[in-house]
Parts: C-alpha cells; structure tokens; sequence
C-alpha cells in the first residue's frame, strides 16, 4: 500500500568513526538513539512510509544495539536503505545478513581513509549478502564529471574485483548510474554542499514534505536530511505525534510554498539542491 512519504530518514546516531573533508560538522551534541526511543518513532511513522533510511549524519554501523534496532523494523515490516561509509561492514556482515528488512545498502566509497585497503574488507562483507540485497557503491564526481585520482583508483578496484569489462568502466565514467553485478551499482554524483543560511537566496521547489522527511537523534522531525542541525525545527517526535506536527502551520507554509515554487524557509532558500527538482 502507497504511503504519504516514500521513505523517512532516521538518524539513529550523529557519532561517526571518520572525520571526512566533505561532511559538515555538527553543532549538536553526540547523540546515540536508544532501542526504546528508535521504538517509540517507529510506532508513530509506520502509517507514513514503508521505508526507513537509517542516515541524516552520523555512521550508522557504530550504534551499540544495531540489532534490536533492525529487528525492530523486522516486526513492523519496514524496508531499510542503509547509509555507510563501508569501514565497518565486514565486522558487522552477520548482524546485517539476519534481517530482512535491510533491502537496501549504500556504501559510500569515497571515505577518507589511509589507504584502499579498506575496500577488500567491503567486498568481502558484500560477497556474503544474499542476492536480493541492493548493494549501490558511491561515488564523488568532479564538476567536469571526471573523477579525481581517488575515484579513478577506486574505480581499477571494482574492476578488478567484478571483472569489468572496458565498457562498463568507461561507463561508470561516464554515467550517473551503472549497473557492475546482479543488484550491484556504481552511483556517481557531484560532492554537494550542506545547505547553511546565507545570503545567496532563490526560491524553487523541493520533495522535503512531500517524499521525504528526518528525524534526527534528539527527535527533532526537520522537512528535509540535509537539515542536519535542525534548522528547520518542526517538532519532536519524543513529545508530539507525527500527525500533528504534519498538520502545524508552519510545517503547512512550507508545503504549500513549494507547491508555489516558493521558499518560506532561510535554509530552503540557500539550498542549491532544490535545483535539482525544477519545475
């Protein structure tokens, strides 16, 4: 049954295990959800979507009780699209193999690490995920569409650990989606920028409240997973239901804004990702 959001983001932790260049720091306080809290969002969010993204900030893989956490989901029958930086995947591939409701897995593979080692340990961890499993392999492209001396290495690595053919590695070149393997993609996109208030402002339209929507450790629900801070504070999740922080007038301005191909928010406003959903 087709639900009102097409997935919902939920920031299980902000702790990671990496400090990479291209991830924004966070002004919040270090946050890990606990099992009952995770508990209590997905009671009130399961009428809403079919699909949790366990990602806002933060590395998902470190939460100390990622079990229960997934076996949660398990019961309620809510697929998960995890995000990770890959480092800790081979450690946790029995946890991650036993639920079905992990459907999807994200391994960006631009982390910064010392080396490209790291990468056997990935593909190792994947080789073990049943066939069913979406595995999507990202990648950080340069404004050109080039890939920078990293990604080009990166790239030598999933040819030399899929076999790809000439053609399929001039297409990850090339494209923004390349299929390498049965349910195994290489995702390449531009290294975007957290969205912050400044004051280079336009208006335009967005999916954040009409496809999409976070909930961020603290269980502030924000209209959109690039709001890391919470800026755009809509409510908690801990205190109020979902429906009545849906049905707020300010939560409604926004709606009704980028149905009018508007902005009511500073952060929207300064948002250049909007333009990928013009109009």
């Amino acid at each position: 049954m087709k639900k009102r959001f097409n997935r919902i983001y939920i920031e299980i932790t902000n702790k990671c295990n990496l400090s990479c260049s291209f991830c924004k720091k966070s002004i919040r306080p270090l946050k890990e959800m606990s099992v009952s809290e995770f508990k209590e969002i997905i009671s009130k969010v399961k009428d809403y979507t079919n699909t949790i993204c366990l990602h806002v900030k933060g590395e998902p893989l470190i939460h100390s009780n990622l079990n229960e956490i997934l076996k949660i989901c398990d019961d309620n029958n809510i697929n998960i699209s995890l995000t990770t930086n890959g480092t800790l995947l081979k450690a946790k591939i029995n946890e991650l193999i036993s639920h079905e409701s992990l459907s999807k897995i994200h391994i960006s593979l631009n982390a910064e690490v010392n080396n490209l080692d790291y990468l056997n340990g990935i593909f190792k961890a994947v080789s073990n995920f049943p066939q069913d499993k979406i595995i999507i392999y990202r990648l950080w492209a340069q404004k050109e569409n080039k890939l920078d001396e990293k990604s080009t290495e990166i790239v030598e690595k999933l040819k030399e650990q899929y076999r790809l053919s000439t053609e399929t590695v001039e297409k990850i070149k090339k494209e923004k989606n390349t299929k390498i393997d049965i349910n195994k993609y290489v995702d390449k996109d531009y290294l975007f920028e957290w969205p912050t208030v400044s004051n280079d402002k336009t208006n335009g339209f967005c999916e954040g409240l009409k496809s999409q929507l976070a909930i961020l450790s603290n269980g502030t629900v924000t209209a959109c997973c690039l709001d890391d801070d919470g800026i755009i504070n809509l409510g908690n999740i801990f205190e109020e239901d979902l429906k009545d922080i849906l049905e707020k007038d300010k939560t409604q301005k926004i709606i009704e804004g980028f149905r009018d191909n508007k902005c009511v928010e500073e952060l929207c406003q300064s948002c250049y990702y909007k333009n990928r959903f013009k109009k």
